[in-house]
């Protein structure tokens, strides 16, 4: 797997993983049931709380990776993969940190523990995680250009 470290690093394709096929030319949409599916998780409320005001909510926001090996890693489904086109702003995130962050809230700490405040930070500033990063990219809406094995 390719993993870069370089904050502007911007991928040449974005993959959507998917369980439903869905022919080229769709205009993805974010999941209106995204917040049912991943509120009871123990990162997506603190990175709500933290996020910035001009970041992208998660659930009002279509998920890509930049590598294909990525799309499982990053919770993405694994039956279809689309190589999309981002329409709109586009922003990167590595998803370590919010395992990082269930791991510190498993631990009982708290969401304003500063260890805890800082792993938010971390994701909503592109930092890339000192162990390794699994890159996902947010944008508004993106258009399926190619279907390719997964």
């Amino acid at each position: 797997m390719s993993r870069s470290t370089k904050k502007d690093y911007t991928p040449k394709r974005f993959y959507h993983g998917s369980m439903t096929e869905l022919p080229v030319g769709t205009i993805l949409k974010p999941n209106v049931n995204y917040e049912e599916d991943w509120s009871n998780t123990d990162f997506y409320s603190v990175l709500e709380h933290y996020r910035p005001k001009d970041m992208l909510s998660h659930k009002n926001s279509v998920f890509m990776c930049g590598d294909d090996e990525d799309v499982d890693l990053a919770g993405g489904g694994t039956e279809y993969l689309f190589v999309v086109e981002p329409l709109g702003k586009v922003e990167r995130h590595d998803v370590n940190w919010s395992s990082e962050i269930s791991m510190l809230m498993s631990d009982g700490l708290e969401i304003d523990d500063p260890k805890v405040v800082e792993a938010a930070a971390n994701y909503w500033n592109g930092t890339p995680h000192y162990n390794e990063q699994v890159w996902e990219y947010l944008t508004p809406f993106a258009k399926i250009i190619s279907v390719e094995e997964y």
